[in-house]
């Protein structure tokens, strides 16, 4: 990434020339920060994706179908775009549940909800989990589900490639 560089003469034109200048390179920062800001949420919905098929964690395909980026505006003169994933169980794959999700936790820091629920029962045989019926009104018992971290995983490796992306957003 070479440095940018600014001459003139001091005359007034010269002046004149090098705040057209200065304009001129401060609006291609914006832009350039903007496009580094897209490029790694659009990375990141990639990655999310490949992460959500590698840990094994697609059900329905409504958890992929739901990640996506979003623009959130511009906060503290930047740009703001967020990798979502919508999916209305999209937090349980991310963190785990039960028992199970206790054995095999998520490797980031856990809301303090964590683990407590009113449904939870201890069974005759001495198991912890609960019940839920599903759309076909069919009832099961679950001692919950390892955590698949597909957003933490991702944000580790977004942050591997930001060098390189800001590199690229200079180079062009």
């Amino acid at each position: 990434m070479a440095k940018q560089k600014f001459t003139t003469d001091l005359s007034v034109k010269g002046i004149k020339d090098l705040k057209k200048q200065l304009r001129d390179y401060q609006k291609s920062l914006d832009y350039r920060c903007k496009w580094i800001a897209e490029r790694l949420a659009e990375r990141g919905v990639e990655i999310a994706v490949m992460q959500v098929f590698g840990l094994d964690a697609v059900f329905t395909g409504e958890l992929i179908g739901g990640i996506h980026s979003e623009y959130k505006g511009k906060i503290n003169g930047g740009y703001s775009y967020v990798v979502v994933a919508d999916s209305a169980h999209a937090i349980y794959v991310e963190m785990g549940t039960g028992v199970v999700g206790a054995k095999y936790p998520y490797p980031g820091k856990l809301p303090a909800v964590y683990a407590q629920g009113k449904t939870i029962r201890q069974t005759a045989n001495g198991k912890y989990g609960w019940f839920y019926q599903d759309a076909n009104g069919d009832w099961w018992f679950t001692e919950g589900m390892p955590s698949r971290p597909f957003m933490y995983n991702t944000s580790l490796e977004l942050m591997n490639e930001v060098l390189a992306i800001v590199k690229e957003a200079f180079e062009n």
